[in-house]
């Protein structure tokens, strides 16, 4: 984690802003939902993706310049100086439309092609294409993150920083540390012999992490050593077991063993009144 208590402190509480800009635009991509109609996806959609286009470019435009300023009072918590310039994304308008596109009229489309009804069809898929408008939009601050490190001479890298409730996937990538530099550079994959490598931009469509660049040694706090551990004994089973360490191998025994969002023993609580 960081250096100082003060850069732990705005990290989360970056974080905590940047779901807020998300959940802001989240709310407004709902009512624009209503705008698809399910008897004429094409017609409908065409306005429908121009509005929420511009909607992602907004908010996104937001993410990214409220990192900038988080960036900027972080550096300075953590002492340190001359450490190049904050860079921001350029917002890729056709991937965003591609994005949304598939998770919106096209999702719906296949769900009727399913056997489901228009109105039904809409309803399931409201919550899938919310998450990935979210998604869209927080990229503009993970991409800040990402596109600064690289250009960041005194830092290690950057890391992946939990929500506090991480599902396995998410803990698994918190467990790799400052091992991230930028989208070009970050390669490899959860088939690893060690905890380096990963693909900086894994977050998935309601992922509540964020990211923090890392100055001078990392050290895992509490929960983090959890999921370092969680992975090593996972993925020593799957050694036993003669398979090798990838996501189909490692993940569902981190499941299995461990209190992820996503284990069996959190999903299958009964709450009591």
């Amino acid at each position: 984690m960081a250096l100082t208590a003060e850069g732990v402190a705005l990290t989360e509480a970056n974080r905590r802003r940047q779901l807020a800009i998300a959940a802001r635009a989240a709310s407004v991509g709902l009512v624009l939902w209503n705008d698809l109609d399910a008897r004429n996806l094409d017609g409908s959609g065409t306005r429908w993706l121009a509005e929420n286009v511009a909607l992602a470019n907004q908010y996104q435009a937001q993410s990214s310049a409220t990192t900038a300023a988080y960036l900027d009072r972080y550096r300075a918590a953590e002492g340190v100086a001359d450490a190049g310039p904050v860079i921001t994304p350029t917002f890729d308008a056709s991937l965003t439309a591609q994005i949304l596109l598939v998770a919106g009229p096209i999702r719906v489309k296949n769900l009727v092609g399913s056997g489901m009804s228009g109105s039904a069809a809409l309803a399931r898929a409201k919550n899938g294409f919310a998450g990935m408008l979210r998604r869209q939009v927080l990229m503009g601050g993970r991409e800040t993150i990402d596109l600064t490190t690289g250009q960041d001479q005194q830092a290690i890298g950057w890391r992946r920083v939990s929500d506090g409730d991480p599902c396995t996937f998410c803990a698994m990538l918190c467990s790799r540390g400052p091992v991230y530099r930028s989208a070009g550079t970050a390669a490899g994959s959860v088939e690893r012999d060690s905890r380096g490598g990963g693909r900086g931009m894994h977050f998935h469509a309601h992922c509540g992490c964020t990211s923090e660049i890392v100055y001078g040694s990392w050290q895992p706090n509490e929960q983090e050593q959890g999921f370092i551990d969680a992975y090593d004994r996972a993925a020593r089973q799957a050694n036993a077991a003669g398979e090798a360490r990838t996501q189909d191998t490692v993940l569902y025994r981190m499941r299995a063993n461990g209190d992820f969002r996503d284990s069996p023993a959190i999903r299958n609580q009964t709450t009591k009144p």
